[in-house]
């Protein structure tokens, strides 16, 4: 009995002593919230209504344990990323809520898709549900409604030499999410692609472009839209376009030269490219045309200056535009009233391989397009790469740690971390995105010849969605090195293999960029 005594006594003392100072109990560390539920009102979407830009549906969703710590956000995927549907910071979303929201179509062969995620306020994320609008059968069959072009003829000596340029609008109905629009130009034994490099596979029912059609050797030149089905390479639909080669083989005549041109020889600058010397018989003052276009020299290093020549028939006067490839958009170097003249351009800096210069008279009813080719000033610390260097090589600090299933380096003049995977693969962040994140954190113990990566390795490896599940354990802690580093110029149509090469500790060099890497010397 003293002793049931003592022992009670004990306990309240015990329990007097920690009641200042709280006892632990299994709330005090709430859970994380959740997303309950995410839906859309519109259960499925034909493609057309998606590409008419007029559809909408309204989506809802639940949350639970949201606090002033955390914040939904809403984006849909369009092209080759995640865009924002709403800015949190002006429009924030309910924790439990209902928006009317555009359906566009995602610009590629995807449906559309929303993405609703919780954001701690060290932009964790903390949980994320999707909703995808499946496709619905189109109401009517596939047809090419238009397939049309300002043209009637091609010059044959353009054709020859790679220049010729064939505008096109289109406007394709009834098209299944599957398929894809190909332009080829019809040949005797078969057909060729028509297209000109682009960055996105995926192409519009409705709209313009240039094709590139080739020399056949034909009277004729015809040009091919088809509707194919990627999933059974079916032909649903095409169309054809027929122009006619005029000129001959022996010189470029430009489009735009009416019947009866009388053809002289082009003017005389040294290393120029220009367009015969067309002499024009009377015209309405409507009608334009090229009588010549040089350029000069044909190659020069980068930052150059270039001499652009030009003499054209008709009111209006001129535009010249520049274009480096793999940029957005072209430059307008030259526009001008008087359609006769000559002036001085200079090369911009980022151009390493060519640029296009394209004469167009005012009304834009006749051009001709000459490529200039810039010599490469620089090369790759290793030996031969594909494409040109940026600029020279440069040295730094850098650290690296092997993984599992790859390794890890930082660069240290910028912060950036390169992520190479054992099959080939390959990532790359940016300091801003990963600097705010959470050291890494794991709920297991690594086995005894592993560990877990830390501070910005850490961060990338815990944070980053599939790092970790790729590369697996650190297998030695990271170690400083310095590397040797050389970028490589993009604006170049196809893009080089990749866009840096840098040397790892056991003296190895790699190629990266493009999501993928691979040892080159």
């Amino acid at each position: 009995m003293n002793k049931r005594l003592l022992l009670g006594a004990a306990v309240l003392l015990l329990a007097s002593l920690l009641l200042p100072f709280g006892l632990p109990h299994a709330s005090a560390q709430d859970p994380l919230p959740a997303i309950v539920t995410f839906e859309s009102s519109l259960e499925a979407i034909m493609m057309s209504e998606a590409e008419s830009g007029a559809a909408t549906t309204t989506l809802t969703w639940l949350t639970v344990g949201m606090t002033g710590e955390y914040s939904l956000t809403l984006h849909t995927y369009r092209l080759d990323g995640w865009e924002t549907v709403f800015d949190p910071t002006t429009s924030p979303l309910e924790p439990r809520g209902a928006r009317v929201v555009p359906v566009e179509h995602p610009l590629n062969f995807g449906p559309p898709t929303f993405l609703l995620s919780i954001i701690d306020s060290g932009s964790r994320i903390v949980d994320q549900r999707v909703v995808t609008i499946p496709w619905a059968a189109e109401a009517a069959a596939t047809e090419i409604t238009s397939f049309t072009t300002s043209m009637t003829t091609l010059d044959a000596a353009a054709l020859s030499e790679g220049s010729a340029r064939v505008d096109v609008s289109w406007d394709v109905s009834g098209r299944p999410a599957t398929s894809q629009l190909v332009f080829e130009q019809v040949l005797p034994d078969g057909a060729t692609s028509a297209e000109l490099p682009r960055p996105n596979r995926w192409i519009p029912s409705m709209g313009e472009g240039m094709l590139a059609p080739v020399s056949s050797g034909e009277t004729t030149i015809t040009l091919r839209l088809s509707v194919v089905d990627l999933v059974n390479d079916q032909v649903l639909a095409e169309e054809t376009i027929t122009l006619t080669v005029t000129g001959g083989t022996a010189l470029a005549v430009p489009s735009g030269i009416p019947p009866g041109a009388e053809i002289t020889s082009p003017g005389q600058y040294p290393q120029a490219q220009s367009a015969p010397v067309v002499t024009v018989p009377p015209a309405s003052s409507s009608y334009s045309a090229i009588t010549s276009f040089q350029v000069s020299p044909m190659t020069v290093n980068p930052g150059s200056a270039i001499r652009l020549a030009w003499n054209v028939q008709g009111t209006g006067g001129v535009i010249i535009e520049q274009v480096v490839p793999n940029t957005a958009q072209p430059t307008i170097v030259v526009n001008a009233q008087s359609p006769q003249g000559e002036t001085t351009v200079f090369l911009p800096d980022i151009a390493r391989y060519s640029v296009t210069y394209t004469l167009w008279t005012a009304p834009r009813d006749a051009y001709r397009t000459i490529t200039v080719n810039v010599h490469c000033p620089a090369t790759f610390f290793f030996g031969a790469g594909d494409g040109c260097p940026a600029a020279g090589p440069s040295q730094t600090q850098a650290s690296f740690q092997p993984f599992e299933g790859g390794y890890m380096v930082w660069r240290g003049d910028t912060n950036e971390i390169f992520v190479h995977y054992a099959d080939g693969t390959a990532g790359y962040y940016l300091q801003e995105t990963f600097s705010g994140l959470p050291e890494a954190q794991v709920d297991e113990m690594p086995p005894l010849d592993r560990m877990v990566p830390v501070t910005g390795f850490g961060r990338v490896w815990a944070n980053a969605p599939g790092v970790r599940d790729k590369l697996g354990w650190a297998v030695e802690p990271e170690a400083g090195y310095s590397v040797t580093i050389q970028g490589v110029a993009t604006a170049r149509v196809p893009v080089p293999e990749f866009l840096f090469y840098f040397t790892l500790p056991d003296g190895s060099v790699v190629g990266t960029g493009h999501g993928q890497w691979r040892t080159v010397g």
